[in-house]
C-alpha cells in the first residue's frame, strides 16, 4: 500500500500557484505520484484549493485516465463483448472474482492482479479473449484462466504450448528432402557482346547529276514573265472611252426668239 507523503498536496498546489483552473493537471501529478488518486489527498486538495469536493470527484469519474483505486501487479482484461459473451466470458470472470475475492474493476489485497471487463478488444475470432499485461489469450475457460493467474502468482508465467514439427514425407531421406526443397542453380554463362556493326559508305552524286539538279532550281526559282500589252492595242484602248463619251453627250437645242404681236 502506497504511503501518503505529508505536504505533498501544498506543494502541488503551489507548482500551479493556486489556480482553481489547474484543478486536472493537480490531480494528474496525485496519481503519477501514487498511481490512483487518494481519497485524503482529494479531500485535502478540495480544501485548499477552496473547491467543492464533489466537483473534485467529478472530475476524476468523468476521465477515464483517472483511477480512485490503486492498480495491480498485473492487469487482467476480460472481453465481455457479444462474441466473448456467448462463448463463456461470464463463466471466466466468476471463476476469477471467486478464487481472489475481487469484482471487476476491483484490485486484490495483496495489489498482485487488477480485473477490468471491457467491451471489446477487437479480436473476436478468438472468443472469449482474456489479455493480461498486453499479452492475448485465446478460447480461455475458467480453468485456463486460473492457470494463467496463478503461474503469474508463482512468479513464472505458464508458456503456451510449442507445436510439434512437421513429419518428414514418407519414403524420402533427410539429403532428398534438402535437395527437393532447394534445388541447385545452375550459373548463366558469360555474356558474348556482339561485334559493332561497320558504317555503310554513302554514295556521293555525279557531277552531271549536280549541273542537272542546279538547272531545275534555277528554271524554277525564276519567275514567269508577264505580256506587256502593245502600243496599238493600247491606244486603241484610250480612244474607246472616249468616243462612248461622245455618243452619250446630247446637244442642247436652240432658244426660239418669240415675235412681238
Amino acid at each position: 500500500m502506497s504511503v501518503v507523503k505529508e505536504g505533498f498536496v501544498l506543494e502541488v498546489i503551489q507548482r500551479y500557484e493556486s489556480d482553481q483552473g489547474m484543478l486536472i493537471p493537480m490531480m494528474q501529478d496525485l496519481q503519477a505520484e501514487y498511481g490512483y488518486l487518494p481519497p485524503e489527498e482529494l479531500k485535502r486538495l478540495a480544501a485548499e484549493l477552496g473547491v467543492p469536493l464533489a466537483r473534485v470527484y467529478g472530475v476524476a469519474m468523468f476521465y477515464s485516465s483517472f483511477r480512485l483505486a490503486p492498480r495491480g501487479q498485473h492487469e487482467v482484461t476480460l472481453c465481455m463483448g457479444t462474441v466473448c459473451y456467448l462463448k463463456g466470458a461470464p463463466k471466466v470472470s466468476e471463476a476469477i472474482c471467486a478464487e481472489y475475492g475481487i469484482k471487476p474493476g476491483g484490485t486484490t489485497a495483496d495489489r498482485l492482479f487488477t480485473l477490468q471487463a471491457v467491451n471489446c478488444v477487437g479480436a473476436c475470432a478468438l472468443a472469449p479473449v482474456m489479455v493480461v499485461d498486453g499479452k492475448y489469450y485465446d478460447g480461455v475457460t475458467p480453468d485456463s484462466a486460473l492457470q494463467v493467474l496463478r503461474g503469474l502468482a508463482a512468479g513464472a508465467e505458464e508458456a503456451p504450448p510449442e507445436r510439434a514439427p512437421a513429419a518428414e514425407p514418407a519414403g524420402l531421406s533427410e539429403p532428398q528432402v534438402a535437395r527437393s526443397e532447394a534445388p541447385p542453380v545452375q550459373s548463366a554463362p558469360p555474356a558474348v557482346e556482339a561485334p559493332e556493326a561497320a558504317p555503310r559508305p554513302v554514295p556521293q552524286p555525279q557531277p552531271a547529276a549536280k549541273a542537272k539538279a542546279k538547272n531545275k532550281l534555277k528554271a524554277t526559282a525564276k519567275p514567269k514573265a508577264v505580256p506587256k500589252p502593245k502600243p496599238k492595242a493600247a491606244a486603241k484602248a484610250k480612244s474607246k472611252p472616249k468616243a462612248a463619251a461622245k455618243a452619250k453627250a446630247v446637244p442642247k437645242p436652240a432658244a426660239r426668239k418669240r415675235s412681238r404681236p
